[in-house]
């Protein structure tokens, strides 16, 4: 992650390798009805912040927010790219208009049993998400 000189300092709000077992894949074996799989998903928000003066939960990003919507995931009918969630969590991320920039990172740790996990990552910025 990098910043131009000219911006303030930053926070960063994160959730690290929240597991979830999901529907997800393309091949025929992770179509099947009862098929779920491990999916591991890392979340990171940036606001413009100096330093932190507030008191309250409306003065930070909550991650509270974030995880209660990837719970939501595990209710969900099959997805077949993990770009389609990713893209959605992006879009979580900016719902807060104090966020200027997140990324997100999904792994599957099953799919390969010599591979400690494939996935894909997502760097947003609110221009680019508009």
């Amino acid at each position: 992650m990098s910043f131009s000189a000219d911006e303030t300092g930053h926070t960063r709000m994160f959730l690290q390798d929240v597991l979830l077992n999901l529907k997800v894949g393309i091949e025929d074996w992770e179509r099947h009805p009862d098929k779920r799989q491990r999916v591991l998903v890392d979340v990171d928000c940036y606001m413009r912040q100096e330093r932190h003066e507030g008191t309250s939960i409306n003065d930070v990003l909550d991650y509270n927010r974030i995880y209660d919507y990837l719970m939501t995931w595990q209710e969900r009918s099959h997805t077949d790219l993990l770009e389609t969630l990713a893209e959605e969590l992006a879009d979580v991320c900016f719902q807060d208009t104090r966020v200027v920039s997140c990324r997100v990172r999904l792994r599957k740790p099953d799919i390969y049993w010599n591979v400690g996990a494939a996935g894909i990552e997502f760097y947003r910025t609110r221009s680019t998400s508009s």
